[in-house]
C-alpha cells in the first residue's frame, strides 16, 4: 500500500491508497462471444468461440496498439496497452 501525506485545514493527515486492482483480460478485448456475456470475464473460454477470432477495440483490428496479437491469454497486465475493467472510466 502507498502512503500519502496530505494537508487538510492546516494539519497534516496520512491518507491511504490501494494498489491498483487489475482484471484478468484488458477491457478492450472482444469476441462475438464477449456480447452475450452478462458479467465480467473471467477466463478464456468467456471470451474465446469456436472462430478463436479476438480484436481490440481500440484498433478494431486482430493486433492491439503495440502490435502484437489479441489473444486472451496474452491481453493481461503483462502489456504495455492493457487496461484494466476497474479503470476509471471502463465501459
Amino acid at each position: 500500500m502507498i502512503v500519502e501525506k496530505a494537508t487538510i485545514l492546516g494539519t497534516a493527515a496520512e491518507a491511504t491508497v490501494a494498489p491498483p486492482v487489475n482484471s484478468p483480460f484488458c477491457r478492450e478485448i472482444r469476441s462475438k462471444k464477449y456480447y452475450f456475456l452478462q458479467e465480467m470475464p473471467t477466463e478464456i473460454h468467456h471470451l474465446r468461440d469456436a472462430s478463436n477470432h479476438c480484436w481490440c477495440q481500440r484498433t478494431v483490428q486482430a493486433f492491439g496498439p503495440d502490435g502484437e496479437l489479441v489473444r486472451p491469454e496474452d491481453c493481461n497486465a503483462s502489456r504495455g496497452c492493457y487496461r484494466s475493467l476497474f479503470d476509471e472510466g471502463a465501459s
